[in-house]
């Protein structure tokens, strides 16, 4: 009898009718429970489990309910024919679920699939020592955070409590503009600003508000590949305009009817160049000559450590041919997704109301927070803190690197942002083995390479963080890669 095998736990914190329930499941798909058999009646079923009716009954209308088990009135309850499973083998069955999982990769629209920018090799998020590009969430200040929290909270008004009048700047894109105009030299009216769930949302959303599919997208090569994804895979045409030691280099462009270009004028990603005035002014020269757009990108330019940050292209800018994307992740927490965009009004306007046709609203509670927390200074003493805290620590890398590394990089220097680019002495160095054996061993250091269209860089190099690694975790990081290097 099927149910001399059917075992009930007591002790364990599932309830009886929910075991019940996967138990006779298991039997109906396993064929042991053949179809058409009949079912013993719930009084019968509570005899011989010891349990109540009550707990028989709930788990076989559950049964009833998906299909497992029939009901004929005046007869009884069956068990419906279910077309059977067949057993293979570990080896069969893994082969399925490849099959199943290039079953769904195809079904992947053709925008889809091109976001698959990441290789094999991708940077180990949960990395324990040099993070190339993360802040330190430890020195992030959690109790004044927490306090505005509970403030806005307990006074919350009606214009955070509901969708607000997206034509409206917010008490956030205020602050900005406020902060903008001391921190980076940027002039503009809050109605200019509009607030983004971070960088790559900004870049989504403007690929959206001025990008037909076959439209031309000049872009950075070296530069930042899933920005690079994002355009493509709304089908446009992604063409490299050459980074030298100056930064972008707009000349370079192989086509006209360039529509947009994408550049990281005051720190270059990858290669941590600061664009100088002349280069800059032929960007803006070629925008404007060209009836093209400029999107600049100002990652992690604030924390430069010799001397002020450099200004952004857009300060530069007179012809608000310029659209500037910001974000708090690297100056404050990764996971705070806030950013902003800074463009001309009339396109703030439609960007903003293509956010309430996608998502409605931003999220009004975090920014209100984040408004208080620029107005009452905390964000402003948070980055001089910071920025004491990463330079002490870049100097230590660099350090490290120069006594014990002399013989694997060339000499680094100080560099803006979060990690420093250290090229390889030895080019014939296996630079994806030996970031595959650093991320094993926790280290999230990134590969130049990673950087250009074809994968390969003309210079092997590695990306090796500091900002977020204490200096005595700089000095363990740096020992587990010099291990590493011996390994390759």
């Amino acid at each position: 009898m099927f149910i001399d095998g059917l075992v009930l736990d007591a002790t364990s914190r599932t309830p009886m009718h929910r075991q019940l329930y996967t138990s006779l499941r298991e039997m109906v798909l396993s064929g042991i429970l053949p179809g058409g058999a009949q079912m013993p009646s719930s009084r019968a079923l509570s005899v011989r489990l010891g349990v109540s009716r009550f707990t028989i009954v709930t788990a076989m209308d559950q049964l009833i309910a998906e299909g497992y088990l029939r009901t004929v009135s005046g007869s009884g309850t069956y068990v419906e024919t279910i077309p059977n499973i067949p057993s293979s083998s570990p080896i069969a069955v893994t082969q399925e679920v490849n099959h199943a999982e290039d079953d769904h990769i195809r079904l992947l629209s053709k925008r889809a699939q091109k976001l698959y920018w990441r290789d094999s090799i991708s940077l180990n998020k949960s990395a324990r020592y040099l993070h190339m590009s993360a802040p330190d969430h430890r020195l992030f200040p959690f109790q004044a955070w927490s306090k505005l929290t509970k403030e806005v909270l307990s006074n919350i008004e009606s214009r955070v409590a509901y969708y607000r009048d997206t034509d409206e700047p917010s008490l956030l894109e205020q602050q900005i503009a406020a902060q903008v105009a001391v921190s980076r030299g940027i002039r503009c009216d809050p109605e200019e600003v509009v607030t983004t769930f971070g960088a790559h949302h900004a870049v989504s959303l403007l690929t959206e508000l001025l990008l037909d599919p076959s439209d031309t997208v000049g872009f950075e090569e070296p530069g930042m590949s899933a920005v690079r994804a994002i355009f493509q895979s709304h089908g446009c045409h992604v063409v490299p305009m050459t980074v030298d030691q100056f930064g972008a280099d707009p000349s370079t462009l192989s086509e006209q009817n360039v529509k947009l270009a994408f550049v990281t004028a005051a720190k270059q990603q990858p290669l941590t160049i600061a664009m100088p005035a002349k280069r800059k002014l032929e960007i803006l020269f070629w925008a404007a000559e060209n009836g093209s757009i400029v999107i600049e990108d100002d990652l992690g330019s604030e924390f430069r450590y010799l001397g002020r940050p450099i200004p952004p292209l857009k300060a530069m800018d007179r012809d608000n041919r310029v659209i500037y994307i910001g974000a708090f992740s690297m100056s404050l927490l990764q996971t705070l997704r806030i950013g902003y965009m800074i463009m001309p009004r009339k396109l703030a306007i439609q960007c903003r109301r293509l956010i309430q046709v996608r998502y409605r609203a931003m999220p009004q509670l975090t920014e209100q927070i984040l408004a208080r927390f620029i107005e009452e200074g905390h964000f402003t003493r948070h980055l001089y803190k910071t920025h004491r805290i990463y330079a002490k620590r870049q100097e230590r890398l660099l350090e490290i690197l120069h006594d014990k590394f002399e013989e694997v990089f060339e000499p680094p220097q100080f560099s803006a942002g979060f990690y420093n680019l250290c090229y390889f002495s030895d080019p014939s160095i296996d630079e994806n083995r030996l970031l595959t054996i650093c991320n094993d061993r926790g280290l999230g250091i990134e590969q130049l390479s990673y950087y250009y269209r074809s994968k390969k860089s003309p210079k092997s190099g590695l990306l090796i963080g500091f900002a977020s690694s204490t200096e005595n975790e700089i000095e363990i990081g740096t020992t587990i890669l010099r291990q590493c290097v011996k390994d390759v």
